[in-house]
């Protein structure tokens, strides 16, 4: 009797953790219009089981990660990422800090740290959230996405969490970036406008509010990679910075401000130490229009304006990284911890209770809400982010009209099952399709934009 006491105990306290995972925390971006978001199981962790701290390289999370960065780098600064630095505990992951003597690295006592990577890699379009309890400390807890040849970087969150060592300033803040490299020689660009720097109200330092007087609490936070020149980023569920194109849209406090950035003579505008922007609006919501807007009035990429990327965006395939770093920039400002932080379980650990990663895909039940009843012509409301595109007739019989403001890239025909049956490159805004093969029925045309948008849109074959 009592073992069977103990399994229902252990089997409750199983459910009730899993219960605070993200099974019941709904993704706070949209996925594009026809379109569901679908969970891709392999690079997503709950990091619900065990992992002991090794001192060999290892896979561990049934091979979705392993305990080190993905080449044979040991860090920035100075920083020596150590193996035995992962672990963990059966509800976290956990990466800590500690002293490491040398200084062989800027010529001052190095921070030793751990860093993990994913053995599975994401690509747009893809929705990838964090939940993660920052380190106490002067050192960077980092969740970040970066190409296999280092060129291409999204970082979720760099946070310099605690706010001793002169730090005060950048522990309130978590820092929404990006970076676009070339290796030989070495260029680095990434947007360092003020409003990369995201604060929230009653936060002085992000490092003491997820330690928490030992009751760490969790900050969700991810982003919303949409196309190769659309990011979006929120926090707690809340979309807190877009950068899209030639411009970028930021809240602070209840306001959304839409700014752009400016070059002079090939170099960005720089003002009072930052990158200098232009504001062209502000809302008390979020609107693409406007930001679409901010783009068009804009000359300069905020994405890659030095095009290192060879005008083509974030196009890549990249690896998931978590880690905690001491970074150059702040040890030469004397901004590192001491001895005694780094020795401190109160201060050198960062935790992360989860990351997940989901894809849209063609949702089947979607039904077009913005059918004109009169001529039977499917049109987008003035909020789509796609602009306005006519499809007509519909129903249709052997041919079918499509008149976009966009761009079309190419346009895919699926059965309502979302069954693939043929794609057409399409190149232009407008175009006839012969659909005289096609059986009766219902379809949907899976709309691919020159700029990375997708969208869904039902037809009925007669």
């Amino acid at each position: 009797m009592r073992k069977i006491i103990f399994i229902l105990i252990v089997t409750y306290l199983s459910s009730s953790v899993q219960a605070q995972d993200w099974k019941d925390v709904a993704v706070p971006a949209e996925a594009a219009q026809g379109y569901k978001w679908e969970l891709q199981p392999a690079p997503s962790d709950d990091f619900n089981y065990t992992f002991t701290a090794v001192k060999s390289k290892s896979n561990f999370g049934e091979d979705k990660w392993y305990n080190f960065y993905h080449n044979g780098w040991n860090g920035p600064g100075t920083t020596y990422w150590q193996y035995d630095h992962v672990s963990v505990d059966g509800s976290d992951l956990v990466i800590k800090s500690s002293r490491n003597p040398s200084t062989s690295k800027m010529g001052v006592p190095g921070v030793n740290a751990g860093c993990i990577t994913s053995n599975n890699k994401v690509k747009y379009p893809v929705f990838v959230e964090s939940s993660v309890s920052v380190a106490n400390i002067t050192l960077a807890s980092d969740v970040w996405l970066l190409s296999p040849d280092d060129t291409q970087e999204i970082d979720i969150i760099e946070c310099y969490g605690g706010a001793d060592n002169g730090n005060a300033f950048f522990a309130k803040f978590i820092h929404l970036s990006h970076h676009s490299f070339i290796r030989n020689p070495f260029q680095d660009y990434q947007p360092r406008d003020l409003n990369s720097w995201w604060e929230r109200s009653g936060v002085s330092s992000w490092g003491e509010y997820a330690w928490n007087n030992g009751e760490r609490k969790y900050i969700r936070i991810g982003v919303n990679w949409i196309s190769p020149i659309h990011f979006e980023y929120y926090i707690d569920g809340e979309r807190v910075r877009v950068m899209y194109d030639k411009a970028f849209a930021t809240k602070k406090g209840n306001t959304w401000f839409y700014t752009y950035p400016s070059m002079t003579n090939g170099q960005l505008d720089f003002e009072n130490g930052y990158q200098k922007i232009t504001q062209h609006a502000t809302g008390n919501t979020y609107s693409f229009q406007t930001l679409e807007t901010a783009s068009n009035a804009s000359s300069t990429s905020v994405i890659d304006p030095y095009n290192y990327q060879n005008g083509n965006g974030y196009t890549k395939e990249l690896d998931i990284i978590i880690n905690v770093e001491s970074q150059d920039w702040h040890v030469e400002a004397d901004r590192t911890p001491t001895d005694a932080e780094l020795n401190d379980p109160n201060k050198n650990t960062m935790k992360v209770d989860w990351i997940r990663v989901y894809k849209p895909v063609v949702d089947p039940n979607y039904v077009d809400k913005e059918v004109n009843e009169e001529n039977n012509e499917f049109v987008l409301s003035a909020d789509d982010p796609a602009s306005s595109i006519r499809i007509y007739p519909n129903p249709a019989n052997d041919t079918l009209h499509v008149q976009s403001s966009l761009l079309i890239r190419n346009i895919t025909i699926l059965q309502i099952d979302g069954k693939k049956i043929g794609m057409e490159q399409i190149n232009s805004k407008n175009k006839t399709l012969n659909i005289s093969l096609l059986n009766a029925g219902t379809y949907l045309l899976n709309i691919n934009y020159s700029n990375g948008q997708l969208e869904t849109k039902r037809i009925v074959v007669r």
